[in-house]
């Protein structure tokens, strides 16, 4: 781990101390909202799991991150690029990521297979009472994590996301 990485740690760490939450599990029929993380080239995946929360009748939010400075933002899409990060440790500084954290989500869905650190700051401090996704070989922030033996296709981790969504706490399964 490089000294920008162990920095950057050292905040995330730093400012985790002080995030409260109230932890419960959710499933598509107890959750109300959703937030998603994703980046630009997971848009496939993310219009998968948006419309089959949508379908369950579950309010969603994504926030894509786009890793390169100068991209351009569709204006269908919620989002932040590399730019609005900062410089050195690549927090993300942009209003819309403090907001996307303080939003108290039922469900928080990570879509990232690779880690970049402005979606690890956002999955690690979101209020979201249940958190899930796929953490790998770096730090684990979430309430369920989603295993693979090597590193998964984000088509796959959506469609396990999915999958338990639809049978954690169920008494039963169809």
């Amino acid at each position: 781990m490089g000294l920008k990485s162990k920095i950057a740690n050292w905040i995330l760490n730093k400012r985790l101390s002080s995030v409260v939450r109230e932890k419960k599990i959710f499933n598509l029929d107890t959750a109300q909202n959703a937030g998603i993380i994703w980046t630009i080239d997971q848009q496939e995946s993310f219009i998968r799991v948006n419309s089959e929360l949508r379908k369950a009748g579950i309010q969603t939010s994504g926030l894509c991150y786009f890793p390169q400075r100068k991209a351009i933002i569709p204006l269908d899409i919620h989002g932040f690029t590399r730019k609005h990060t900062r410089c050195w440790t690549e927090i993300p500084k942009s209003e819309l990521a403090e907001d996307f954290i303080r939003q108290k989500f039922d469900i928080l869905i990570d879509l990232s297979t690779s880690k970049s650190f402005p979606l690890v700051w956002l999955a690690a401090l979101s209020v979201a009472a249940f958190k899930i996704g796929y953490a790998g070989n770096s730090a684990n922030y979430y309430d369920w994590n989603i295993e693979f033996t090597e590193q998964p296709e984000t088509s796959q981790l959506a469609e396990q996301i999915l999958y338990y969504l639809k049978r954690i706490n169920k008494t039963t399964i169809e």
